[in-house]
Formats: C-alpha cells, sequence, structure tokens
C-alpha cells in the first residue's frame, strides 16, 4: 500500500486493525474474485504472481492452492505478519511508488482499491513503472479500483465489530475521502483515507503510456466491458 496518502490509516489504524481485518472483511466474496483472478491468468499462461498491497495475503492463499508460485508486497508490516500464518509466498515490505525486487513475474495483481492510494498522476505512473519493469516478456497486471458514484454515510457488522463508514466524493478532483470508525468490543478505532478515482479513459492512457500494448477494463469480477458507472473496475494491461 501507499505511504504518504493516508499516513494516518497506515501508522495508527490499519496496524491496530491487522489483526481483525479478515473478520472485518469476511463478508467480501474473495472467492469470485480469485475465480476471475485465477481464469484471467491461466488465459494467458501465468505460473508466477506477486499480489501488490497484498494485506493478510487472502488473495495469495486462494492462488497458492490454485498452483500459482506467488510473492507478495505490502507497505504496511503488521498486515504482512498476518499474511506470514496463511501463505508460503516470499513477503516484502515495499511501496508501489518504488519497489525493487530482483526478480520478473508472469502477471501482477493489484487488489481492493490498492491503486487508489495513488493520489497523483505522478504517483501513478511511477507504480506503473515499477509494475512495467517487473514483468516478464508477454506479462500482464491487474488492477481492481474503486469506483464511487457519490458520496455517501453506511454501518455495517461483521463478527462482533461494528463499522461506521462516510466518505465524500468530489468529482471535480476526482478525490474521495473516507473516515471510519470501528468498534471492537469497548475499543474504538478511527481510520481515515483518501483515494483518487481514475476514469476509465485515464487508466487507459496511463496504462499504454507505461508501456503496455493492450487495456481491457471489466466491471463486477468478469469479462464483461466496464462502463463508467461499475461499481468496481478491472483494468487488464498487456505487454
Amino acid at each position: 500500500m501507499k505511504n504518504n496518502s493516508s499516513g494516518f490509516m497506515q501508522n495508527f489504524g490499519y496496524k491496530q486493525l491487522a489483526g481483525f481485518y479478515d473478520k472485518i472483511y469476511a463478508k467480501k466474496n474473495y472467492a469470485a474474485e480469485a475465480r476471475f483472478v485465477e481464469d484471467l491468468l491461466e488465459r494467458n499462461g501465468a505460473k508466477t504472481v506477486l499480489d501488490v498491497g497484498c494485506g493478510t495475503g487472502t488473495h495469495l492463499a486462494m492462488l497458492e492452492k490454485c498452483g500459482f508460485e506467488c510473492a507478495g508486497i505490502d507497505l504496511n508490516q503488521k498486515m504482512l505478519d498476518v499474511a506470514k500464518q496463511k501463505v508460503k509466498a516470499q513477503l516484502i515490505r515495499a511501496d508501489m511508488t518504488d519497489f525493487q525486487i530482483q526478480k520478473k513475474f508472469d502477471a501482477i495483481i493489484c487488489m481492493f482499491a490498492t491503486f487508489n492510494h495513488n493520489t497523483s498522476l505522478e504517483d501513478a505512473r511511477k507504480t506503473l513503472g515499477c509494475f512495467r519493469k517487473h514483468l516478464n516478456k508477454k506479462g500482464m497486471m491487474l488492477i481492481d479500483l474503486h469506483n464511487p458514484s457519490g458520496s455517501g454515510k453506511k454501518t455495517d457488522n461483521a463478527d462482533g465489530i461494528e463499522r461506521e463508514i462516510e466518505w465524500n466524493f468530489d468529482k471535480e478532483t476526482g478525490i474521495e475521502k473516507s473516515k471510519v470508525m470501528f468498534r471492537v468490543g469497548n475499543e474504538t478505532i478511527e481510520d481515515s483515507h483518501i483515494f483518487r478515482i481514475y476514469t476509465i479513459e485515464e487508466m487507459k492512457e496511463l496504462v499504454k503510456r507505461a508501456g503496455f500494448s493492450k487495456v481491457s477494463v471489466y466491471e463486477g469480477y468478469g469479462f464483461k466491458e466496464a462502463e463508467s458507472g461499475s461499481k468496481n473496475l478491472e483494468v487488464v494491461g498487456m505487454i
């Protein structure tokens, strides 16, 4: 994950939440996402995968079960500590804008809005450049993007952990600011983060300029072409 776009979350919230993270997102449909990723990887003959922003390693664990050779990077050491208990993959603490691994991969995936932490076009270009540099010939890249339609507020509960989230999306600047409050027993943990929301057109241009010859944008963890109002964007770049 990115380090300077959401300092409070990285330095406080995620560290305290690392042990609860999998419970908080227990209802997230990781299985459907993993099936889409597996299908995409198999279509392109990928055997080795780097997960950028791997968090607690849930996607990595599922991909390893499917026989892929995996590695993961994340900025948050506490999250990586959790992932170490779940996967065999090499795990590295690194920033997605400037990581250096002495290895190239058939595929790079960047899931769960990790790329949205690039709050400037400059950082987005640096990140894509790192991805391109770490891919083998005929490699592929998958970026899963958050794509809000407006501002809002909601409260939910997962395994006794209550979450209250409020977000404000400025369509003019493309910036979404969120505040999140978690209640775990008698403890309250506050989070905040800033996302840059990228349009389909922006991503296609950025990815092509980064040296990818083909770009496709899907929605819903399937192969349906995305539209501007799609909840999530799955951006696939091919060298």
